[in-house]
């Protein structure tokens, strides 16, 4: 979270990135359907609802101003690497077989593909509609009174 970002802009921020992330291993997992062997991988809400919420406890807990990296240049304050980065980063893929192995071991279920990119697709487009009302609110705020 940046200093002065109000947390919900960083929990939708995060939220869309953790989205992003989620529809490219699906879409790696649909175009490996038919790789003999193939396990398919996916992120754990659970994991990346936990970790934002350490994240946003954590940057209120300090009076809600952090340090911030705005360029990759920089020295990350307090000497951690990739301070100010995407949490869904941080979250890594674990394999997740839809139940159904075939005879050349590939694990990969287009149903439960397709239902699983249209879940992450709703809740990216979601997210990103309450970011962007969010923004409007904030311009709106912002704006003199005279226009």
């Amino acid at each position: 979270m940046t200093a002065g970002e109000a947390p919900v802009l960083t929990l939708l921020r995060e939220t869309l990135s953790f989205n992003a992330q989620r529809q490219r291993a699906i879409a790696q997992n649909v175009a490996n359907a038919s790789t003999p062997g193939f396990v398919p991988t996916d992120y754990s809400e659970t994991s990346f609802h936990r970790a934002l919420q350490q994240q946003l406890r954590g940057s209120t807990a300090a009076g809600g101003v952090r340090l911030t990296r705005t360029s990759p240049g920089h020295i990350a304050p307090g000497g951690a690497a990739g301070a100010g980065a995407s949490l869904a980063g941080t979250i890594r893929a674990v394999e997740a077989p839809d139940g159904e192995v075939t005879a050349n071991g590939n694990a990969v279920v287009l149903e439960q593909q397709m239902l699983k990119a249209t879940e992450a697709r709703m809740r990216y487009e979601t997210a990103l509609s309450l970011y962007q009302k969010s923004l409007g609110m904030i311009r709106s705020a912002a704006r003199s009174p005279a226009r």
